[in-house]
C-alpha cells in the first residue's frame, strides 16, 4: 500500500487530507511540526508528501529543501494560505512537485494525488519534432481526415489547382504547405497571398505581385472569397495564362458566394480541380488525443510532458469552436502552466476548463456504457441455457459499486446509508449478502 506524510497543523484539514488519501486506497501518516515531518520521513518511506508552508516552528520551504535533498525523494505537493510570488516561485525552484492554495478545494486536487498514487496509462507527447514538424500535424484516423488524406496525396503527385475548405482554424494552410513540400515544385519557395488583409485599394498591386513571385512555384491566395470580382478575373485570367501552381483556401462556402452573385463560379470550377475539405476539430475526436499531444510537445521540446487521463477526457469534451489553431494555443497554454510533468485539467485554459463540465459527464457515461457492454459480452456469450440470471448479474455490478463506495465513506455504512438516502438495515443486508460483511 501506498503511504503518504501529510506535513499539516491544522487538524481539521490534516484530517481531511488523511480521509481523502484514504479513498485514494493510500495510508496517510500525519506530522503537526516541520520538524516532525522531516524525522518521520527519514525513518520511512513514502510515495508522496503533502507539505504546509505555514509551520509552527519553521518554514515548510526549509522542510521541502531538506526533503528534497534526500536520495531519491518523493514528489511533493506544497499547500500555503499565503500564495506569494516569492512563495511559489521558491517553491518551483526548490523541486516542489506542485503548489496548492488555501482554502484546498479537494476535488481539485484529488485527480493530482492519483496520478501520483495510482498511475494509470497517460498520453505522452512523444511525437518527434523535425525541421518539416507542421507535416506531423497532418494526422487522423476520423474518416474526414482520411478522405482528406485521399486527395493531399492525390495532389502532391499532380500539378493542378487544389481548393481547400473548412473553418478558420482547421489546418488548410498547413494541408496546403504538406501539398507543396511534397510536390514537384518544393525545391522553389512558394508564395501566400492572404486576401483578407489587404486595402481594397492596394489589393491589385499586392496580387500581381505576389503572382510574378511564385513564377515557377506555387502560389497560395487564403480567403479567397474575400477577393472583390475583377480581382476574381484576374485570378482566373492568371491561372489560365501562367505557370504557377494556384492553391487557395476559403472558410466562406463558396456555393453559397455563387448564389449571392458574390464569387465567380468560372473561377470556382478552374479551382476546384481537386477539393480538399477538412472537418471541424468537434468532427474528429478521436484524433484529439494525438493531436493534443503533438501540439504538447512542439509547446515545451525539451520538456517530457504527459496528459493525464482526466485531462484528455475535459479536450475530448470541448467544442472547440476555434479547432486546432485552439487547441494548440492550450496546449501552449498548458505548457506555460504545468510546474511538473503531469498535465492536470486544472492546467488547461479557463475557458476551456469552464465550458466543458456537461461534456465530461456525457463522456464518462459513455465509458461507462463500454465498460458495462463489454462485461456483458463476456458473460453472457454462449447458448441461451448457460447464461446467468438477470439478479445475478445485478449482483455482481451492486457488488463492485458498493465496495468503491465503501471506501470513499471511510468503511462506514451509517454514512453510506445516509449519502444514498438508503434504509440502514436494507445496506447492512446487501453488504452482508454481496460483500460478507457482517
Amino acid at each position: 500500500m501506498s503511504r503518504v506524510l501529510i506535513i499539516e497543523d491544522e487538524y481539521a484539514l490534516a484530517a481531511a487530507l488523511s480521509t481523502v488519501v484514504r479513498r485514494l486506497g493510500a495510508e496517510p501518516v500525519v506530522a503537526a511540526s516541520g520538524q516532525g515531518g522531516i524525522e518521520k520521513a527519514k525513518k520511512q518511506h513514502f510515495d508522496l508528501v503533502l507539505l504546509d508552508i505555514g509551520l509552527p516552528d519553521m518554514s515548510g520551504l526549509k522542510v521541502l529543501a531538506t526533503l528534497r535533498a534526500e536520495p531519491e525523494p518523493p514528489p511533493i505537493l506544497i499547500i500555503t494560505a499565503h500564495g506569494t510570488l516569492e512563495n511559489a516561485l521558491e517553491a518551483r525552484r526548490l523541486g516542489a512537485h506542485d503548489y496548492f492554495l488555501k482554502p484546498l478545494n479537494l476535488a481539485d486536487m484529488q485527480p493530482c494525488l492519483r496520478a501520483l498514487l495510482q498511475p494509470l496509462p497517460m498520453e505522452k507527447s512523444d511525437v518527434p519534432v523535425k525541421s518539416g514538424a507542421d507535416q506531423a500535424l497532418m494526422i487522423g484516423a476520423a474518416p474526414g481526415m482520411q478522405r482528406c488524406f485521399a486527395v493531399i496525396a492525390q495532389a502532391c503527385a499532380a500539378d493542378a489547382p487544389v481548393l481547400l475548405s473548412g473553418p478558420r482554424g482547421s489546418g488548410k494552410t498547413l494541408a496546403a504547405q504538406v501539398i507543396h513540400r511534397n510536390s514537384a515544385k518544393a525545391s522553389a519557395p512558394w508564395v501566400i497571398f492572404r486576401a483578407d488583409e489587404w486595402p481594397e485599394a492596394e489589393m491589385e498591386k499586392a496580387l500581381m505581385h505576389a503572382f510574378e513571385e511564385a513564377r515557377g512555384s506555387s502560389l497560395l491566395i487564403e480567403e479567397i472569397g474575400s477577393l472583390p470580382l475583377p480581382l476574381q478575373a484576374l485570378v482566373s485570367r492568371m491561372i489560365t495564362e501562367s505557370d504557377r501552381r494556384v492553391l487557395a483556401t476559403s472558410s466562406a462556402i463558396l456555393a453559397e458566394l455563387i448564389t449571392a452573385g458574390r464569387f465567380r463560379e468560372d473561377l470556382y470550377y478552374q479551382l476546384a480541380v481537386l477539393q480538399v475539405c477538412l472537418p471541424a476539430l468537434s468532427d474528429r475526436v478521436e484524433d484529439i488525443a494525438a493531436l493534443a499531444c503533438f501540439l504538447l510537445g512542439r509547446a515545451a521540446p525539451q520538456r517530457e510532458l504527459i496528459l493525464a487521463p482526466e485531462t484528455l477526457l475535459y479536450l475530448k469534451a470541448h467544442a472547440w469552436p476555434g479547432h486546432v489553431r485552439e487547441l494548440g494555443a492550450a496546449m501552449q497554454h498548458a505548457a506555460a502552466v504545468c510546474p511538473n510533468s503531469l498535465v492536470l485539467p486544472r492546467h488547461l485554459p479557463a475557458a476551456v476548463a469552464a465550458s466543458i463540465q456537461d461534456g465530461a459527464s456525457n463522456h464518462l457515461d459513455a465509458a461507462l456504457n463500454r465498460a458495462l457492454t463489454a462485461w456483458l459480452d463476456m458473460r453472457v456469450t454462449g447458448p441461451d441455457e448457460a447464461l446467468p440470471e438477470y439478479e445475478a448479474l445485478l449482483a455482481q455490478v451492486e457488488k463492485q459499486m458498493l465496495a468503491s463506495l465503501l471506501v470513499r465513506f471511510d468503511d462506514k455504512p451509517t454514512r453510506l446509508a445516509a449519502a444514498l438516502k438508503m434504509n440502514r438495515a436494507t445496506l447492512r443486508r446487501k453488504l452482508r449478502e454481496l460483500l460478507g460483511r457482517e
